[in-house]
């Protein structure tokens, strides 16, 4: 909505530059996550004579674009998951409608085996697909298989697709246009729920440019920003994500019942809340006084 970056454009960018530039953070990842900082430099990506200064660049190209410290850090989950080139290579894939095996950057999605070598799924995997999978790989036995180059330069290759030349790049700029957000009909009451910690779709390029036009617009809109919401309740099971992050679903329960009781009820629509919470750290469990859900 209005000049947000498209999905795309953000996710192309992050999976290229965000590994480096959690290094300036002190962000501790897998060995194998993204591309080095070196070899940012190599392809003119970054600038600085060492990692140090090279992972300051990437930090702030990526403030510079919007992120915050809060989303970035965030981040490093898709970034350790290798999220980001997932992404990248459905949404390409979408967007540019490619057939099957027709991935202008050679990406393929199959069922492998232990060694890593693709197969052809069972029956049973196949019935399971419809249920258990997210569309993004990996999951359900699906598995991404990147192509036969370096992995920055796939990388490169997806990003060129937003930012390059040619048809594959026209499709998949197509399909972005064809999916932009546009203003909720008038009348409408809604209430949008973000984590400010979302380091998969950041507030900065999301849900705070859309509040924003949409009010612009005369359209009633209630916005309800949570401190230490991140985008993968399911990833609070890991120790250190519970810690630090409060889950999101609570806050979208609540909005919807304000949202119901306002439609049917007369009751008045919740106001904008800035909500700071408080992580349960080593505590045990997590408690209402710790989520502090709004009441008006």
């Amino acid at each position: 909505a209005g000049d947000a970056p498209p999905l795309y454009d953000i996710t192309t960018e992050a999976a290229l530059l965000m590994p480096c530039a959690l290094g300036h953070l002190q962000m501790p990842l897998p060995p194998t996550a993204g591309p080095k900082c070196g070899e940012l430099a190599e392809a003119g990506l970054v600038n600085g004579a060492t990692d140090a200064d090279r992972a300051s660049d990437a930090y702030d190209r990526l403030r510079t674009r919007g992120w915050t410290d809060d989303a970035l850090r965030s981040g490093a989950l898709s970034v350790s998951f290798d999220l980001w080139k997932s992404i990248a290579a459905t949404y390409a894939s979408a967007y540019g409608r490619f057939g099957a095996n027709e991935h202008p950057c050679g990406f393929t999605y199959a069922a492998v085996d232990a060694s890593g070598t693709p197969r052809a799924a069972t029956d049973v995997e196949r019935a399971a697909w419809w249920a258990d999978a997210s569309g993004i790989p990996p999951g359900a036995g699906v598995m991404l298989v990147p192509p036969k180059q370096a992995p920055i330069d796939a990388l490169r290759c997806l990003r060129d697709l937003w930012a390059g030349k040619g048809a594959p790049s026209d499709r998949v700029r197509a399909g972005v246009r064809e999916t932009h957000a546009s203003l909720p009909r008038a009348g409408i009451p809604i209430t949008i729920v973000h984590g400010v910690s979302d380091g998969l779709i950041p507030v900065a390029f999301t849900s705070a440019p859309y509040v924003q036009a949409a009010r612009a617009a005369g359209r009633d809109v209630r916005f309800w920003q949570v401190r230490n919401a991140q985008h993968f309740d399911a990833f609070l099971q890991l120790p250190p994500v519970g810690a630090n992050y409060v889950p999101l679903l609570p806050y979208v329960y609540a909005a919807l019942d304000r949202t119901w009781s306002h439609l049917y009820d007369g009751a008045p629509m919740p106001a904008d809340a800035m909500i700071a919470t408080t992580p349960r750290g080593a505590a045990a469990e997590l408690t209402a006084q710790n989520l502090a859900i709004p009441t008006n």
